[in-house]
């Protein structure tokens, strides 16, 4: 099925933040206060865990608003049905250490969360998402996509990130492995 897929703008920042506030994150409770803020910091996991819920949805209307924060909402009608953050890798600060290697001065994105609402999981919502990511890098010239999936057994709400097979379809190839992490890399460009 087909969803209206709008990329994130300043008039859609309270759509995404009331969004997120109304989901059940009972699996990882912790989750219901990021607002998709965590690769978006740098500080310790100590202080991160600090954080409010307050703060980061204060952070992440003030972050969409300048432009810095972006990425991409499903809608089925008027009702937000899932979300997908994608941009360029440099705003993701926490990763900068572990991806420096591999961007290496190049202008590349980076698809790392999907937040799907419980009734449309499994319904194609977050291939849609990112195949308009990937449509959307390669229209800016981006060199390049990375995506970072994980296996993780249990609960399907645990594979945000997506999975190996969303990317493979869209032939990202996958570059390094670790533990249960993939790299995962579409170039447009030789």
């Amino acid at each position: 099925m087909g969803y209206e897929i709008k990329a994130l703008c300043p008039e859609l920042a309270e759509t995404f933040t009331d969004y997120m506030e109304n989901l059940d994150f009972g699996h990882e409770p912790e989750w219901a206060t990021c607002f998709c803020r965590f690769y978006h910091t740098d500080c310790s996991q100590e202080k991160w865990k600090n954080r409010t819920g307050d703060e980061n949805r204060f952070e992440v209307i003030k972050e969409i608003k300048s432009g810095n924060m972006k990425g991409y909402l499903a809608f089925d009608g008027t009702k937000c049905i899932g979300w997908c953050n994608a941009n360029n890798v440099q705003q993701f600060i926490r990763l900068e250490d572990d991806l420096k290697h591999i961007v290496k001065g190049q202008k590349v994105g980076c698809v790392i969360c999907f937040v799907i609402h419980p009734e449309y999981r499994n319904q194609g919502v977050a291939r849609q998402l990112l195949r308009k990511a990937v449509d959307d890098f390669r229209i800016q010239k981006f060199d390049a996509v990375l995506a970072i999936p994980t296996e993780r057994k249990g609960s399907r709400e645990r594979l945000y990130r997506g999975t190996l097979n969303m990317y493979k379809e869209l032939a990202f190839e996958e570059i390094e492995k670790d533990d249960n992490a993939s790299i995962m890399l579409l170039k447009f460009r030789p």
